[in-house]
């Protein structure tokens, strides 16, 4: 690769390029990958394989490193200045992203929780699911929309074999970025690709739908509902969520304009946009929420960790009287304890 043509890469995204061909994650923030589950007692192997993704444990500290890089960036250093700084103390042994991110990561966590979440409605739909532990790998999609496709087709070829050596054969994610490249991406880079991907939003549909089953929440809410950008238009998923909003005693889905919503619905301006242009992020932010505000609603809920970032962030930088809950953490309240039948 040519010195102008590195230059012309933005910092950030040759910075998130890295930490998942050498970290294997998004943020290179060294953690267990397990840990959320530990309290789960979740097999190794069942008839699905639960893909939980990076984004929903490492969105706390994505949150804090966005922060911080806007601080620096008062000081007038740009995103390749800090990326420059960090491998510099890396060569002596320090890794100051890491301490950078744990440093700074979000007192409330709000998303590796919605991982919980998942597994508990999965077990209560009847759902018997395995998960990989330490051996999931990142699903490498960062560095596929970000242009680097030959790392990318390399991260595909590794993967596939992993999942095949662990015995996956159908997957469950949850993520709607891992969700996409693993059911969309992966077959254009793997030869033979032969594994089942759905993502959990179709399961729990489905299943609600066999069962017959009326989810309640305690209190009663109007809400609105935000469409990710993967997974309304690369995964086509926007009826499933609306039929399981429907399905849940005690809610309102009310919608705003019919071009401002399902596959054509506007970007939050999240999923990366803001590492590397946060004022434009910020502004396509707070579009998306005069949008979903115009129906009068306090709630916006959702399902991609990185939208639920970037809504709660600009709620909170406008002072927003706003709350933005995950679907799947919404189901979960909403189901009863026992397992449906």
């Amino acid at each position: 690769m040519s010195k102008d043509f590195k230059q012309s890469i933005p910092a950030g995204h040759a910075y998130i390029k890295d930490n998942v061909v050498t970290k294997d994650c998004l943020t290179g923030v060294s953690e267990g990958k397990e840990l959320w589950a530990k309290d789960l007692n979740l097999p190794r192997q069942g008839e699905y394989t639960f893909f939980a993704g990076c984004g929903y444990q490492h969105m706390k500290y994505v949150e804090g490193m966005m922060d911080a890089l806007k601080s620096a960036g008062r000081f007038g250093m740009k995103m390749g200045s800090v990326v420059g700084i960090s491998k510099a103390f890396g060569k002596v042994g320090i890794d100051l992203t890491n301490m950078t991110a744990k440093m700074t990561a979000s007192k409330e966590d709000p998303y590796t929780p919605v991982l919980v979440s998942a597994v508990k409605v999965l077990r209560k739909l009847g759902v018997d699911t395995g998960y990989m532990h330490e051996k999931e790998p990142c699903c490498g999609s960062p560095v596929y929309y970000a242009g680097f496709e030959r790392a990318y087709a390399e991260i595909a070829r590794k993967n596939h074999r992993a999942f095949v050596e662990h015995g996956a054969k159908k997957i469950i994610g949850i993520v709607p970025g891992c969700t996409s490249a693993l059911k969309n991406v992966y077959p254009k880079y793997v030869d033979g690709y032969e594994l089942t991907v759905q993502h959990i939003l179709e399961v729990i549909r489905e299943r609600l739908e066999k069962a017959s089953a009326r989810p309640k929440v305690d209190t009663p809410m109007r809400v609105a509902y935000h469409d990710p950008c993967q997974l309304s238009r690369y995964l086509k998923i926007t009826e499933e969520p609306r039929e399981i909003l429907r399905r849940i005693e005690g809610i309102e889905l009310v919608e705003s304009d019919p071009e401002e919503v399902g596959r054509w619905s506007t970007c939050c301006g999240g999923g990366g946009l803001e590492a590397t242009h946060p004022e434009l992020s910020d502004r396509m932010g707070g579009r998306r929420i005069d949008q979903l505000l115009k129906s009068d609603v306090t709630t916006i809920v959702t399902n991609c960790p990185a939208c639920e970032m970037q809504l709660n962030k600009i709620a909170r930088k406008q002072k927003r009287d706003l709350k933005v809950i995950d679907l799947v953490r919404l189901v979960d309240d909403s189901l009863p304890s026992a397992p449906l039948h």
